[in-house]
């Protein structure tokens, strides 16, 4: 099989610069879609490509072969199609160390982390770059809807050119030293031109539907796997003048804005306002009570020291970009007020500030004024 075909000069010029002769990257790769079509495009470009993928396996869980072995199995293939080297890099120890058990611990106090974030700031980005620098490879690349911005001697995350992929939210934790060497083939692609360039290249083709569950949870039953992993105690659930309203069965089973599954009754539609910890117990409310204008972060990554406004951030992965209307930084702690509230803005989630289409930095919510 050829790589290189009639209109590669055309998906070049839109995706990727030429690289310098002799130019190698390494690519994160997981067999799917995204990561197979950002290899054969950097390969059409004249870079030297290795493709990488991570074992990630989670101790402890069922389906360990289906999320470990088959995403290697796939990439493996993809890559003696494209007819370059890959490699496995073995992940499981820090990966379970800081993602899994993180999740675990989040949620065994009340709150919803995304793992996504953690993976990349901790496992998969450093690990492609050490991979990268050890093995003298001098770029790397992933299959994520996201581009970068070279501005004032510096790299910036920018929103990707389809914005209903864009993936700019799950990124913003990645060191900028590690974003200086990396590449986002398909940031600049819609997700229909990806798919067919896979489809016309027989690439990353296996995958039918794209899976919205967390990698380590494959199943999507995520009380099952936490069960697994905390004790469920039982508590109170409460309105919000303090009424018991029934009991809950352990509050790694809720986030907030939550409806169903709550074991009550109500004439109207009820939803998790508050979890509360210390009393282990969880405070309902009408839909109009879930909504802020406020909302507190900790843990921050900032691009720029004193942003002006206008900025927008995002509360959560799919939320739409909300606009700021004041933001303040002290002690440790970044304050975003909004200019509408914004519903269920919730512990553990992450809160991404865009100025136009760049990241310039985000951080945990700690409190969402609820």
């Amino acid at each position: 099989m050829t790589t290189r075909d009639n209109n590669s000069s055309k998906i070049f010029a839109k995706t990727i610069s030429a690289p310098r002769p002799g130019e190698s990257v390494a690519v994160g790769m997981s067999g799917g879609v995204d990561s197979s079509v950002a290899a054969l495009l950097l390969l059409r470009a004249g870079y030297q490509v290795t493709g990488v993928t991570f074992r990630l396996q989670c101790r402890g869980c069922l389906s360990e072969v289906s999320t470990g072995d088959i995403a290697e199995e796939r990439a493996a293939r993809v890559c003696k199609r494209l007819g370059i080297e890959h490699r496995v890099l073995d992940a499981v120890e820090s990966f379970n160390n800081k993602v899994v058990d993180s999740f675990v611990r989040e949620y065994d106090t009340g709150r919803t982390p995304n793992p996504c974030i953690i993976c990349n700031e901790n496992i998969k980005f450093p690990l492609l770059e050490g991979f990268a620098k050890s093995s003298g490879i001098d770029r790397i690349a992933t299959g994520h809807y996201v581009r970068t911005v070279r501005d004032r001697g510096s790299v910036f995350l920018e929103t990707a050119f389809d914005q209903k992929k864009d993936q700019s939210y799950f990124l913003y934790r990645v060191p900028v030293r590690i974003l200086e060497r990396c590449i986002f083939p398909v940031g600049t692609l819609e997700k229909n031109e990806v798919r067919k360039i896979a489809s016309e290249a027989g690439v990353g083709t296996e995958i039918g539907r794209e899976s919205q569950d967390i990698c380590f949870i494959p199943d999507g039953d995520l009380s099952d796997f936490l069960e697994n992993r905390i004790p469920p105690v039982s508590g109170d659930v409460l309105d919000e003048s303090g009424n018991r309203l029934g009991r809950h069965r352990g509050i790694f089973r809720y986030t907030l804005g939550q409806r169903r599954g709550l074991g009550i009754s109500s004439a109207e539609p009820m939803y998790i306002k508050r979890i509360d910890v210390a009393t282990n117990s969880i405070v309902l409310t009408d839909n109009d009570g879930l909504c802020s204008t406020e909302v507190i972060c900790r843990s921050m990554k900032m691009r720029v020291r004193d942003p002006k406004l206008p900025l927008k951030a995002r509360i959560r992965y799919r939320h739409k970009p909300a606009a700021i209307s004041k933001i303040s930084f002290a002690g440790g702690e970044c304050r975003v007020t909004f200019f509408e509230p914004q519903r269920a803005p919730t512990p553990g989630q992450s809160l991404v500030i865009y100025s136009g289409d760049r990241v310039i930095g985000g951080g945990i919510i700690f409190s969402g004024g609820l």
